[in-house]
């Protein structure tokens, strides 16, 4: 059988729409909201709005500056720098811990505004994303038009600002949105990339932490220091000295970057989270309701027939810090009486502080279908991918009761420690 569009038989019309791509002038947008930890706390006390702000891990006086506001940076305030040597810098630096879990569902909710114009996106960082508009002019207008409606739609949505540089390649669109401020658009046209970088500093290439302890003080004993002077110097010359890099460094130097954008595989999880009422800081009782949110977790798993690859247990405390540490498991399993010893071997690594707990989360991930051989002539379908043990017959007796009679029928004494927590009927 052929398929045919108008008149034409389908694998030709696939062919000449694939030429016509390739010949139409990439449009690569790289979308970020500078500083995304910093702006989502300023949404929760505006009276940070103009003060020099830090996000470290901790309040340590070695702990490592991981991002800065721009009234920091204007004090000399960079990420890499000890907490004791920013504070030299700037004594009115605000230090904020970072915010995991809020900064996830900001990205998430970014990536599902850009999903709606773009069905190509790639994410650099959190609130960082590449996504490709090439071809979609008829759908949606111009580039620029869905940049700027994307723009407006995440600040009504969140009331974030973001900031997009527009290019023909991920290279020059992501520089782009580096040398302008929010909520503009950096827009290069296809030709110009070329005079576009070529006075910037070397600085500018997305250059790796390696790369750039080595390729830059080279760079100054050569004296390169902008785009423009690397690429005047002729390939051959060039890997006499870089060796292999010089192919991809003298590309980036004119303007030139192949690389295409690439959706991030997609991993499945099951998720549960919790928030004490009010704010916990026992260890048993926190112990009590991780094992209550695994056993949400592990039902679902068999619902699902998956098995769980990875258990990841996070803890957010009442000052805002947030610690997530994950367990690979060895095999994969779905059952409470094999995963409770790694979470709570979990929850003894992320309660480090005498600090009250507000949110607990357990993540089920890398998750996989079971296979298991049966018999060549077995006529019952299998149902559990190891063998039933007596605890394990319980727990598929509580899985058929609660899809009964509801969640709350039946429930483990280790999990009523805590009042919130309580549940009414029975207790085992």
């Amino acid at each position: 059988m052929v398929w045919r569009f108008q008149g034409l038989p389908i694998a030709i019309f696939l062919s000449a729409a694939k030429s016509y791509l390739c010949t139409m002038d990439r449009q690569i947008v790289c979308f970020s909201i500078p500083a995304l930890s910093i702006s989502l706390a300023r949404l929760d006390a505006p009276s940070l709005r103009t003060r020099p702000i830090a996000v470290a891990a901790s309040q340590s006086p070695r702990s490592l500056i991981a991002e800065t506001s721009q009234e920091a940076q204007q004090e000399g305030v960079w990420p890499g720098l000890h907490i004791t040597q920013a504070k030299q810098r700037c004594p009115a630096l605000h230090i904020l811990p970072p915010q995991t879990v809020r900064i996830h569902h900001a990205h998430q909710a970014l990536t599902n505004t850009i999903r709606q114009f773009s069905p190509v996106w790639e994410p650099i960082q959190p609130g960082h994303v590449f996504f490709d508009l090439t071809g979609t002019t008829r759908l949606f207008g111009s580039a620029c038009d869905v940049v700027m409606q994307i723009e407006r739609e995440i600040t009504r949505q969140q009331g974030l600002i973001g900031v997009a540089g527009l290019a023909s390649n991920k290279l020059v669109s992501r520089i782009a949105s580096t040398v302008v401020c929010p909520p503009q658009l950096c827009d290069i046209r296809p030709g110009s990339e070329e005079a576009f970088l070529a006075p910037l500093p070397l600085q500018t290439l997305p250059l790796g932490p390696q790369q750039s302890k080595t390729l830059l003080p080279l760079f100054a004993d050569l004296n390169i220091q902008t785009l423009k002077d690397l690429a005047s110097i002729h390939l051959p010359h060039l890997e006499m000295v870089l060796g292999r890099p010089a192919g991809t460094l003298h590309a980036w130097a004119h303007g030139a970057d192949p690389s295409p954008v690439l959706c991030p595989p997609q991993q499945p999880h099951i998720e549960a989270t919790i928030k004490p009422e009010p704010d916990e800081i026992d260890l048993p009782r926190l112990q009590g309701a991780l094992y209550q949110l695994l056993e949400r977790v592990c039902q679902q798993l068999r619902d699902q027939q998956r098995i769980c690859h990875v258990i990841v247990v996070g803890f957010q405390y009442r000052d805002g810090l947030e610690i997530m540490k994950a367990l690979p498991v060895r095999p994969g399993t779905y059952w409470e009486t094999e995963l409770m010893p790694l979470v709570t071997k979990l929850c003894t690594r992320n309660f480090v502080r005498r600090v009250r707990v507000s949110r607990l989360t357990i993540r089920a991930e890398r998750l996989t279908g079971f296979i298991q051989q049966g018999e060549l002539f077995h006529e019952e379908r299998i149902t559990t991918p190891f063998p039933v043990k007596k605890a394990q017959r319980l727990t598929l007796a509580l899985d058929h009761i609660r899809k009964r009679f509801g969640a709350q029928a039946i429930w483990w004494g280790r999990t009523h420690a805590h009042d919130t927590l309580r549940a009414p009927s029975r207790s085992f």
